[in-house]
C-alpha cells in the first residue's frame, strides 16, 4: 500500500514514514503543500497524509483540490484538536482527523478503515462458512470451532465473528456489524462491544497475537492476522 504524506517537520516526517514502513507501507514523504496536486497524480497512492500547517498550502486547502480531481482516502493528521479545526477538516473533504501524538499502529488501522470505506463494504461469503487462521465458522449450522475445537458461542456472537473472520486485516464498522447480526433489529454499539469482549473471553483470543479481535476507537473492529 502506498502512503502519500505531507508534514513540514521533516524530523517527524523521517520517523512517522520509518515507523509506516515498519507496518509494511511504501510511504512517500513530502514537506510542503506546493506541488500537493501533482505529487498524488504521480504517485497515484493508496491513502493520502496530511498536517494542516504546512508552506504554501494548507492541510484543509490540499483536501480541497484533491476531492475536485479524486475520491482517494485523506487523513488529516495534525497537533490541532480544536472543534473548528476538526469540523474545516472534515468539511474539507478528508475522511478522518487524527489527533497527535498517535500511536503508529492506530494510524495503520485507521488507515485500513478509510481506504475500505471508500473501495468496499465488508465481504460477506456466499458460502456459510469462513476460516482465517484457526478460527472457523459455519454460519448455518452455528458451529464455532478453534484449532478444531468447538467453541460454544451465541446467535449474535456468531454472526458477529462470522463477519469479522470472513474479513481478516480489515476494519469492519461498527454500524455494519450491528446490521449484520441483528437484523435491523434493536442492536447498539454497547451491546456489540459486550458481544465483542465475550467472544475474546469464549476462544480465549490473546491481544497482540493473530486472530485477536481488535477495536478500532470510533470505527469498528478488525480480526487481526499475522
Amino acid at each position: 500500500m502506498r502512503v502519500l504524506l505531507f508534514e513540514d517537520d521533516t524530523d517527524m516526517l523521517d520517523v512517522t514514514a520509518y515507523a509506516l514502513r515498519k507496518h509494511g507501507y511504501d510511504v512517500v514523504g513530502v514537506a510542503d503543500g506546493a506541488s500537493a496536486l501533482e505529487r498524488c497524480q504521480r504517485e497515484r497512492p493508496d491513502v493520502v497524509l496530511v498536517d494542516v500547517n504546512l508552506p504554501y498550502m494548507s492541510g484543509f486547502d490540499i483536501c480541497r483540490e484533491i476531492r475536485k480531481q479524486s475520491s482517494m482516502p485523506i487523513i488529516i493528521v495534525t497537533a490541532s484538536g480544536d472543534d473548528a479545526h476538526v469540523v474545516e477538516g472534515l468539511e474539507s473533504g478528508a475522511d478522518d482527523y487524527v489527533v497527535k501524538p498517535v500511536s503508529y499502529r492506530q494510524l495503520a488501522m485507521r488507515m485500513r478503515a478509510v481506504i475500505g470505506r471508500r473501495t468496499d463494504a465488508p465481504i460477506i461469503e456466499s458460502s456459510t462458512v469462513a476460516q482465517s487462521g484457526d478460527v472457523w465458522v459455519d454460519l448455518s449450522a452455528h458451529e464455532v470451532r478453534k484449532a478444531g475445537v468447538a467453541v460454544r458461542l451465541t446467535r449474535l456472537e456468531t454472526r458477529i465473528l462470522y463477519l469479522l473472520v470472513s474479513n481478516p486485516g480489515r476494519v469492519v464498522r461498527t454500524d455494519r456489524l450491528i446490521e449484520f447480526a441483528w437484523n435491523y433489529e434493536a442492536g447498539d454499539s454497547f451491546a456489540l462491544k459486550t458481544h465483542i469482549c465475550h467472544i475474546r473471553h469464549k476462544l480465549d483470543l490473546i491481544k497482540g497475537q493473530s486472530g485477536y479481535i481488535v477495536s478500532v476507537p470510533q470505527i469498528g473492529y478488525m480480526l487481526e492476522t499475522a
